[in-house]
C-alpha cells in the first residue's frame, strides 16, 4: 500500500466528520440536503432539496465516500453514517424510474456498487447480500433506447457487471453484461465516418464524443466485453467508434470538440472545446487508458492517451486550481486530476502524480487554511454534499490522492484490475 501525504487524509476526514455532523436520520436510516441541478427544457438550474439515492449527486455516493475514508480513520460514526446513507439509498432504489434503472451514475447499479464496496469496507454480509440482489433483479428490468452512455446507462452498467461476476461467481451478471452490450450493437449508428451512438436528447452538430456521454466510453464498455467473451464483434464496432471519434480531434488544441449545442446563439458551424471528465480530453484519456491495456500496440488509441494526457497536465499545471474553476468530479479540477493520477500510477510517470498533488495542495491552501467553501459543479449555488457535484467527490480525490491503490477510480471502472 502506498501511502501519500497526511494533508490529502486530513481533507477528506474533515468532509467526512461534516458529513457525520449533518446527516438527518430516520432510524437507521440518514440523508442530507443540498444543492441539486436539475435540467428544465435542456437548461440545467439549481435547487435545494433532500438527496435522493443515485450515486451521482444521492446518498449513495456519499455512502460510498464515507466508506472508503473510514478504512483509513477507523472512525466508528463515519462508518455508521455510511451504512445509514446505503439503508436510505437501498429502501428507495425501487422508486428510480424504470429507464434509468440501469445506469450506474444515476440508477440502481450504481447504489449496488457502493453498497457492495462499502459491505466489503465495513465487513457487512447485509450490504453486500442486497447489493448483489439489486444487479440480479436488473435482469428483468427492460432497457432503454436512450440511456446507453456511461453516466446512465449500458455503458456504464457493463464494467461493474463484468467485475462482480468475477468477483462473486455470478454469471447472471455476465449474462446481463453481454445483454447490455448486444443491445449497444443495436443502437449503433454506422456512417463512411464510423461507428457512434444517440446518447442524449439535447441539440447536437452530430453524435457526441466523450467519456460520460459520448462514444469513448461506449468503446471501452464494447472492448471489456470483448476481453471477456472472445467475442469479435465487440471489439470491431470499438475500432469503429475510434475511428469516429478521431475525425474530431483538433492537434492545435490537443482536445476533442464539444458536440453539444447549448443554445440558440451557438452556431451550427462554430467549433467548441471543453475540458472535463464528462466532456473533452481528461475524461477521453481515462478511456483510452483502460483501452490501451486492453488493445495493446495500437497506434491511435496511444496517440489519443498522449494527447489528452499533454493537455489536461498543461492545464492544471497552471494551477492556482486552474484559474479558479470548480473542484468538482464532473466538470471541475478533482475530476481532470484524476487521469494524472491515474497515468501517474498505471504509466510509472511520477511528474504526473505530482501535479495532481500540486492541485490537491493548492486546494489545501485555498479552502482549508483560508476556511473557504469548496467550488462545487453547481453553477455557484453554493457547497453541495454529492459525489460528483459536491464535496463527497472532492473528498472522495483527497483520498485519491493519499491512497490510489487502496481507494479505487470512480471516475473509470475498470473490473479485474
Amino acid at each position: 500500500m502506498s501511502i501519500g501525504h497526511q494533508e490529502f487524509l486530513q481533507i477528506a476526514d474533515k468532509i467526512g466528520r461534516e458529513f457525520c455532523r449533518d446527516a438527518l436520520w430516520d432510524k437507521n436510516r440518514c440523508t442530507w440536503l443540498g444543492w441539486s441541478m436539475e435540467s428544465v427544457q435542456y437548461q440545467m438550474s439549481t435547487c435545494y432539496r433532500s438527496l435522493l439515492a443515485d450515486l451521482y449527486s444521492g446518498t449513495s455516493g456519499i455512502a460510498l465516500f464515507l466508506a472508503e475514508l473510514s478504512q483509513f480513520t477507523q472512525d466508528q460514526q463515519q462508518s455508521r453514517v455510511a451504512e445509514g446513507g446505503l439503508r436510505q439509498a437501498l429502501s428507495i432504489a425501487p422508486k428510480i424510474e424504470v429507464r434509468q434503472q440501469h445506469g450506474f451514475y444515476t440508477g440502481q447499479v450504481g447504489i449496488a456498487y457502493a453498497a457492495i464496496r462499502a459491505g466489503e469496507l465495513l465487513q457487512k454480509e447485509e450490504l453486500i447480500a442486497r447489493g448483489l440482489a439489486l444487479l440480479s433483479g436488473l435482469q428483468y428490468v427492460p432497457f432503454d433506447n436512450q440511456m446507453i452512455d456511461v453516466l446512465s446507462g449500458s455503458a456504464g452498467a457493463i464494467p461493474v457487471l463484468i467485475g462482480m461476476s468475477q468477483r462473486y461467481q455470478r454469471p447472471e451478471l455476465l449474462e446481463l453484461a453481454l445483454a447490455h452490450g448486444q443491445h449497444l450493437l443495436k443502437m449503433a449508428v454506422t456512417s463512411e465516418a464510423g461507428t457512434s451512438w444517440h446518447t442524449v436528447q439535447m441539440p447536437v452538430k452530430q453524435n457526441l464524443v466523450g467519456h460520460s456521454h459520448g462514444v469513448a466510453g461506449i468503446v471501452t464498455a464494447l472492448l471489456e466485453l470483448s476481453q471477456v467473451s472472445g467475442d469479435q464483434t465487440f471489439r470491431d464496432t470499438a475500432m469503429q467508434g475510434l475511428r469516429y471519434e478521431s475525425q474530431f480531434f483538433n492537434s492545435e488544441r490537443g482536445n476533442w470538440q464539444d458536440l453539444r449545442i447549448m443554445s440558440a446563439t451557438n452556431s451550427a458551424q462554430r467549433e467548441s472545446y471543453y475540458l472535463g471528465w464528462c466532456h473533452g480530453a481528461p475524461g477521453i484519456g481515462l478511456s483510452r487508458l483502460r483501452n490501451a491495456k486492453l488493445v495493446t500496440d495500437n497506434g491511435l488509441i496511444l496517440e489519443d492517451l498522449d494527447a489528452a494526457i499533454n493537455t489536461t497536465a498543461m492545464v492544471l499545471s497552471q494551477s492556482p486550481l486552474s484559474k479558479l474553476g470548480n473542484f468538482s468530479l464532473c466538470h471541475g479540477v478533482a475530476g481532470n486530476a484524476e487521469l494524472l493520477i491515474m497515468a501517474g500510477q498505471k504509466l510509472l510517470r511520477p511528474e504526473l502524480t505530482a501535479i495532481a498533488e500540486k492541485i490537491g495542495f493548492d486546494g489545501y491552501d485555498h479552502h482549508m487554511k483560508k476556511g473557504l467553501p469548496w467550488s462545487c459543479g453547481n453553477g455557484n449555488a453554493g457547497e453541495t454534499p454529492n459525489l460528483m457535484l459536491g464535496t463527497a467527490g472532492i473528498g472522495y480525490f483527497y483520498l485519491r490522492l493519499f491512497d490510489p491503490d487502496a481507494v479505487p477510480p470512480i471516475l473509470i471502472i475498470a473490473p479485474g484490475d
